[in-house]
């Protein structure tokens, strides 16, 4: 008998009391008789996901954002159910953890406390900043407790501190002379503080500043004389006030700090039928009053303490699937979670995970009960409850209340080891199945309740197998065979029927039948090895090939295995090609993929269930396929399915349950409790990566990218770890989207080429159920545009043309100024100077003429003087009259012709016309178009006065739009321009039409007259 004692220190100040006190009720605790039970229904998943380069998890913790930390021996790890991003030291950069060695982890609002044997190191869990904060003394840290927002108390291997985070001042917080290795601090909500230390229990009262010191005398396994255990590892406190911990070599330790009464529970023998092992490292206690152990190389350890059992979850060291390594740590996380840290990588329960109820299938055998692997390959209950089970080795029957499998192949007069693929039971009770190629009817004897009359049909034709029995409508009996194609039994006769067919199939003939469904009575569909879906007529005997076409999704040779109808949607089970939805007019049928959630492309078995749903296995596991939401649910390995290779045999039961057969037991899920995850997941926008560079963008409401960063991709994730392969997402960006898009299971979106603007992109999810957060993640993303696109890009450029502009008009007024005085300047030269000696030669000559007798050469030579002179004057005045810049408007045009037609005509007699419209009189030309314009006109009217002896003649100068008309016309003989050869006067007058790119027209007929119309566009700046 083992006795537990405990000493008693009282601090306050300088005196110390001591006492010793005997707990009666531990005193007679001896071994504890704990029976270790295995897990009921629990399966235990590893966690997979790429980034954890270090598989011993020390500590385990869940941020205020959803996300899962892990501590191990080399750095931090931050789980999103996907991955693992690493958190660690690298030696000289401050920015980085203080150490790898990860003891501890405590969460609060947007940190993560870290503590390392090196310091404290605080992480950021929305940028993955880094803080690090020495501990005096260099000390281990093992447990951080938030006593206020400001205040930390961190227990070490040299006792406990204070620290303040914001004066960042460490303090000693005394609570016995020597300071011991602090495991665990917690508040008991009335005023104390418990410490739990490698040698016993402190309590801290606040309000009187004392500390009381419970220390703890544990034997450990083997019980040598005056050892005690190592010390208290981890521990917690209950809602009843027990402090439970775990121990180093003395296994399980409560402390009741009402009664300050210790028991414990350990490990006394090498039988495992109590605790496992001696080594507790972490405790955890449950809701429902249960105590999960990390029980080391013991493996998860549940205690319930009403019933004082113990269940245990063993380490399995070469499992790939359970748990593999030494248990170490323990975390409960936030949807209920039990995440599971050991020497070997991450495991977790999930209570919403469907934990499938095994029974394993026994054998008598000549020495006893014996645990069967053999597969079932059929299973029937019939009406009476009795269970039948088809296996390699023949027909059985089986009893759910003991587990008994017993064989009836003996009795019923079959061979032995003959396959068995179908056993079905008739309207009128009698049970028929299928041994080998043998066809067999069981028919209850009226006077025996136990026993039958077994009659066996064999068909010559029949060599192989029997793959499918089918009772159609009609109570027609279809079979179909491995190699001999199809028949039909005949129930009156006992004959089979052959409906072999020998035109179509790749092999020419069908031959492997494993599917039949009756559309009708007449119609059959039938479903094979590679010959695709055939209708049989059976009135006639024909086949009818459906096709669908050939395409890699529903190839013309698809292998199809069963046959569902549901309402009027036909549903098909292929070997390779998936699931296939038509109708009963067999049009093109619609592909249900892996991509649409099917584990796996090739169903092996399919049955309608009672909830408007398709139950089927697959060689990847079984699947529940909702027809009212579409919702796929698989059942794999973490639901605790053992061989999904081997799944071979489903029942639907009426009342609902669902039976799967596999190697040596069945898995039945009505049993099940199972737990519907309602929790829609929190979704974070985790990532941006622009081109090949990322950006942490965690809790970022806004983001600005410059115009060349518009290629981009955001990285999602929904904080769902029930099966988070099931995650589903949806986004929509704002300025770009009008509607949600379906990303399916892809966590990332890719944008290219987006316009400048802005955006605001939103993601959503739903969790395994389906179940959708209406709460989406949002982030504004503002794509700037490049400088040239900016206001003031533009205020620059309007700027800077304006002040082109104004340099080019300045500088061409300017120059027009010179010009405009040269021209003036010209002007009066040629007035003053050429003008008055022209002027002279001509008076001069004149008056020779007049006063001088001169022979009659001279005579005619002073005249021509005279004449040319007049001429060049006359030139010579029209020259300055079109340089001089005052004559650049059409104002001064006009009365110049008015002046030259008054000169001209009247001197004649003739008559003449001036009209112009009056909105021409501001028009200004410039000196060339004056010129041309006035010699061309100046031309018309001269010709028209020397040669066709007209009588009138009508100027009319014109403007329409941007074009300017001069006409001028005579009432003269007119002539022939088609005979008549042009002169210098005509030939000038197109080259100066040519000059002004406009555009000179002669209209002439003899008797006639002429008219002469000049056309040219206006300048539109002057």
């Amino acid at each position: 008998m083992n006795s537990c004692y405990n000493r008693l220190y009282k601090l306050s100040g300088k005196w110390v009391y001591f006492r010793y006190l005997l707990f009666a009720a531990v005193s007679t605790l001896g071994i504890l008789n704990c029976r270790a039970q295995t897990f009921p229904n629990i399966n235990i998943e590893k966690v997979e996901g790429e980034g954890l380069s270090n598989n011993y998890i020390i500590c385990i913790n869940q941020d205020k954002n959803g996300f899962m930390w892990f501590g191990t021996r080399e750095g931090l790890f931050k789980y999103d159910g996907y991955n693992f991003k690493p958190f660690k030291n690298i030696p000289g950069d401050p920015g980085t953890l203080a150490g790898n060695a990860i003891q501890c982890l405590y969460a609060e609002k947007n940190n993560l406390w870290a503590g390392t044997i090196e310091g404290i190191s605080v992480v950021d869990i929305n940028t993955g900043i880094v803080k690090n904060y020495a501990v005096p003394s260099s000390t281990r840290v093992n447990c951080i407790f938030p006593k206020n927002d400001w205040t930390f108390w961190i227990g070490t291997t040299v006792g406990v501190y204070q620290f303040n985070k914001k004066t960042l001042i460490w303090k000693k917080i005394k609570l016995v002379e020597n300071d011991p290795s602090t495991t665990s601090i917690y508040d008991d909500k009335k005023g104390h503080t418990w410490f739990t230390a490698y040698n016993g229990f402190y309590c801290y009262t606040k309000s009187t500043g004392h500390c009381v010191f419970y220390e703890q005398y544990l034997p450990s396994y083997p019980n040598i004389e005056h050892a005690k255990c190592a010390g208290f590892c981890q521990s917690n406190i209950d809602s009843a006030g027990n402090i439970w911990s775990g121990t180093w070599d003395g296994g399980l330790a409560k402390f009741n700090t009402k009664t300050l009464t210790i028991k414990q529970w350990f490990h006394a023998t090498d039988d495992l039928r109590f605790l496992p092992y001696k080594i507790v490292t972490d405790v955890l206690p449950r809701a429902n009053g249960t105590i999960w152990l990390a029980n080391k190389e013991g493996g998860l350890t549940i205690f319930d303490p009403l019933k004082n059992k113990f269940s245990n979850f063993p380490v399995e060291w070469d499992s790939k699937d359970n748990i593999s390594g030494a248990v170490v740590s323990l975390f409960r996380d936030a949807a209920g979670t039990t995440w599971i840290g050991t020497e070997n990588g991450i495991f977790k329960y999930d209570h919403y995970d469907v934990h499938l109820s095994k029974t394993n299938i026994l054998s008598k055998t000549s020495s006893g009960l014996v645990h069967t692997h053999s597969s079932p390959t059929a299973i029937l209950k019939d009406k009476r409850g009795l269970w039948w089970i088809g296996m390699y080795e023949g027909i059985y029957t089986f009893d759910p209340r003991t587990h008994i499998l017993t064989d009836k192949s003996k009795a019923f007069g079959i061979e032995p080891n003959l396959r068995v693929f179908n056993i079905l039971q008739a309207d009128d009770g009698s049970i028929w199945f299928s041994a080998g190629w043998y066809l067999v009817k069981l028919t209850k004897q009226p006077a025996n309740k136990t026993s039958y009359k077994v009659e066996v049909f064999k068909s010559p034709a029949i060599t192989s197998t029997i793959c499918q029995l089918y009772i159609d409508k009609e109570k027609r009996m279809w079979i179909g065979t491995h190699k001999n194609g199809m028949f039909r039994f005949d129930g009156a006769t006992n004959k089979f029927i052959n409906y072999n067919y020998h035109e179509i199939g790749t092999r020419g003939e069908i031959k492997e039948i494993h599917c039949f469904y009756e559309l009708s009575k007449d119609s059959m569909l039938v479903g094979g090895v590679s010959n695709g879906l055939m209708l049989l007529h059976a009135n006639t005997g024909r086949y009818e090939k459906i096709d669908w076409g050939n395409t890699p999704q529903v190839p013309a040779d698809i292998s199809i295995n069963e046959i569902c109808k549901d309402g009027n949607d036909l549903w098909i089970g292929t070997e390779y090609n998936g699931l296939l939805k038509t109708n009963t007019k067999l049009v093109k049928p619609t592909v249900l993929s892996v991509a649409n959630g099917l584990p796996s492309m090739g169903i092996t078995s399919m049955q309608a269930g009672n909830n408007h749903d398709l139950w089927m296995l697959t060689n990847s596991g079984a699947v529940q396929f909702s027809l009212t939401d579409k919702k796929m649910t698989i059942f794999d390995k973490k639901d605790g399915i053992l061989n999904l290779d081997e799944l071979n045999a489903l029942l639907i039961e009426k009342q609902g349950g669902v039976v799967i057969g596999s190697r040596g037991c069945f898995y039945d899920l009505a049993s099940t409790h199972f737990t519907k995850n309602i929790q829609p997941p929190k979704v974070f926008i985790t990532n941006l990566k622009v081109f090949d560079d990322d950006h942490n963008v965690l809790q970022r409401q806004r983001i600005e990218l410059n115009y060349d960063q518009n290629y981009f991709t955001l990285e999602y994730v929904a904080l769902n770890y029930t099966q988070s392969r099931l995650n589903r997402y949806a986004y929509r960006m704002d300025g770009l989207d009008t509607s949600w898009n379906d990303a399916g299971m892809r966590r990332y979106i890719s944008f290219a080429n987006l316009k400048e603007g802005t955006y605001k992109f939103k993601v959503r999810a739903c969790n395994n159920e389906g179940i959708w957060n209406n709460s989406p993640a949002e982030m504004i993303i503002v794509i700037k545009p490049p400088f040239w696109h900016m206001w003031w890009f533009y205020v620059i450029i309007i700027i800077l043309i304006a002040g082109t502009l104004y340099f080019i008009y300045s500088y061409n007024m300017n120059q027009l100024k010179i010009r405009q005085r040269l021209r003036n300047k010209i002007a009066r030269d040629l007035h003053d100077d050429i003008g008055s000696t022209l002027s002279g030669i001509n008076i001069f000559s004149k008056m020779a003429l007049q006063n001088t007798k001169v022979n009659e050469g001279s005579q005619e030579l002073l005249e021509r003087i005279s004449e040319w002179s007049g001429k060049t004057m006359d030139a010579l005045s029209d020259i300055v009259w079109s340089i001089n810049t005052k004559n650049d408007t059409m104002d001064n045009l006009v009365a110049r012709i008015r002046e030259c037609l008054a000169e001209l005509l009247e001197p004649q007699n003739i008559h003449y016309t001036l009209n112009f419209d009056t909105d021409i009189t501001q028009l200004k030309l410039g000196m060339e178009l004056i010129k041309e314009f006035y010699m061309i006109f100046k031309e018309a009217v001269c010709n028209a006065l020397k040669y066709s002896d007209c009588t009138g003649i009508d100027i009319t100068i014109t403007k329409e739009k941007h074009r300017c008309f001069l006409t001028v016309s005579d009432n003269g003989k007119g002539f022939d321009i088609q005979t008549v050869k042009l002169g210098n006067g005509i030939e000038n007058m197109y080259h100066r039409a040519e000059k002004m790119n406009g555009k000179l027209q002669i209209i002439s007929k003899p008797g006639k007259g002429t008219t002469i119309i000049l056309s040219f566009n206006i300048p539109r700046f002057r």
